[in-house]
């Protein structure tokens, strides 16, 4: 596996994980040691692509000439249609210098590429467990009945802002989980003072969280009580823990990022009643707080069976199982 940020590849694994891969033969390697590897005569009978990201040049050239191995790029998550049209399908080389591909697109139906869903750390109120990485910070969280937890993980921005104001306003207990740089600069600027440690602020309490491993952000995410995420990844993460969630989408020129998530939530509500739809439509287009937050039980109702509906997607497999199977379909083909 090849990375332009190793070190950050390794610290979302984390030490176990390494560990079992390290175990199975895997390797993390720099992006630029690619062509070293040529030069050893180390050639790949198949390369996966991820977001877009073709293989560097001088590799490609290289085993252009040596032995063309089957490309396959995995594209980002969307729901929209025409992904489905696209998925599995070749491309044409649109140079001389450049090889033939095969695209695959994630999905969240059965004739998609699947999602990638990995181990699942489901928690329950009752169990006492807290991972070894946020034991120290997970006291500091209000353990009663009448406070919710809030995980916010952002791009950050006057959105977030507005959205503290409204919180605050609203005078209810709830305990801010936030995490990554964005959203902790973004609330220290709205606190006025640094999250270096929990700040209160009227009924809210704000907490800055560490940067933990995939596992133990998954177990953050199923503690709590509304998940407010960005990427793609942390997207899926949070549905599969079954919770309410509101997505903070990438933005992109001429709103191109609002067809995606619109794509999406005509999926995810198709079976919604009039006021889940309406509370979940106006979360996840950052309307006033104070207009959807008395719909949470329903939000929360609806997220799991959402998340059922999900597992019942994915009886054919996740997106590793399809892909490992579409790979071994074209091999056999030649």
């Amino acid at each position: 596996m090849f990375c332009d940020q190793t070190e950050l590849i390794k610290k979302l694994a984390g030490e176990d994980t390494l560990r079992d891969l390290s175990a199975h033969g895997v390797e993390i390697l720099d992006w630029n040691l690619a062509d070293k590897l040529t030069q050893e005569g180390s050639y790949p009978d198949v390369v996966i692509e991820t977001f877009s990201c073709t293989i560097p040049e001088v590799y490609n050239g290289v085993i252009r000439e040596k032995k063309p191995p089957l490309i396959v790029n995995v594209e980002y998550l969307s729901a929209e249609p025409w992904t489905l049209e696209a998925h599995g399908l070749p491309s044409i080389p649109g140079n001389t210098w450049d090889l033939p591909r095969y695209f695959y697109y994630p999905g969240f139906t059965p004739n998609s590429g699947g999602l990638l869903q990995g181990k699942s750390s489901f928690t329950t109120e009752e169990s006492n467990y807290v991972p070894r990485s946020l034991e120290l910070i997970y006291k500091e969280v209000r353990q009663t009945d009448d406070v919710k937890k809030v995980l916010i993980f952002t791009y950050g921005g006057d959105k977030l802002i507005r959205l503290l104001n409204q919180m605050s306003e609203s005078k209810l207990p709830l305990d801010l989980l936030i995490c990554d740089e964005p959203s902790i600069k973004t609330a220290e600027t709205w606190l006025g003072e640094s999250l270096n440690q929990p700040r209160q602020r009227d009924s809210l309490r704000c907490i800055g969280m560490p940067f933990v491993c995939q596992d133990d952000f998954d177990w953050l995410l199923n503690k709590s009580d509304l998940n407010i995420v960005r990427g793609e990844d942390s997207f899926v993460r949070a549905q599969w823990a079954g919770k309410p969630f509101i997505w903070d989408i990438y933005p992109q020129d001429v709103d191109a990022h609002l067809i995606k998530l619109d794509a999406f939530l005509d999926l995810y509500l198709k079976d919604a009643n009039m006021d889940t739809k309406r509370a979940v439509l106006e979360s996840m287009y950052w309307q006033d707080f104070s207009n959807w937050w008395p719909q949470l039980r329903k939000m929360s109702l609806h997220a799991t069976m959402w998340r059922q509906d999900l597992i019942k997607s994915q009886i054919n497999g996740d997106l590793v199982i399809r892909l490992r199977d579409f790979i071994h379909d074209l091999l056999k083909k030649g």
